[in-house]
């Protein structure tokens, strides 16, 4: 049986890899989030951090349906495990930005 810590931080840096790797591949401009901000313009008209946001969660939400329909057999079940791992880690990025742009706004406005 694997071990479970050896395992979950062996994910973490294949995570790392493959999103090194996604990030390359989808690398439009020197903006980080620019493909949720072209997916939160078309969707929404405008891209700030709620926007792109919401668009993450649309991009996250198909692997989450292939997650609920299939079972754990399921022929990319790993994939759309993996994707739906690094779009939360990237959500995190995402809550990160919005943080400090509410502190730069509440420091603004004293």
């Amino acid at each position: 049986m694997t071990d479970f810590t050896e395992f979950v931080m062996q994910k973490f840096n294949e995570l790392s890899e493959k999103f090194a790797k996604k990030n390359g591949q989808y690398a439009v401009s020197t903006e980080p989030l620019a493909n949720f901000s072209t997916g939160a313009r078309l969707k929404y008209g405008k891209a700030g951090m709620s926007e792109m946001y919401e668009t993450l969660k649309d991009y996250c939400r198909k692997h989450v349906a292939y997650v609920e329909t299939h079972g754990i057999d399921g022929k990319t079940l790993q994939d759309s495990l993996e994707d739906v791992a690094v779009y939360a880690v990237i959500a995190l990025y995402m809550r990160a930005c919005y943080e400090d742009e509410c502190k730069v706004s509440n420091e603004t406005d004293v």
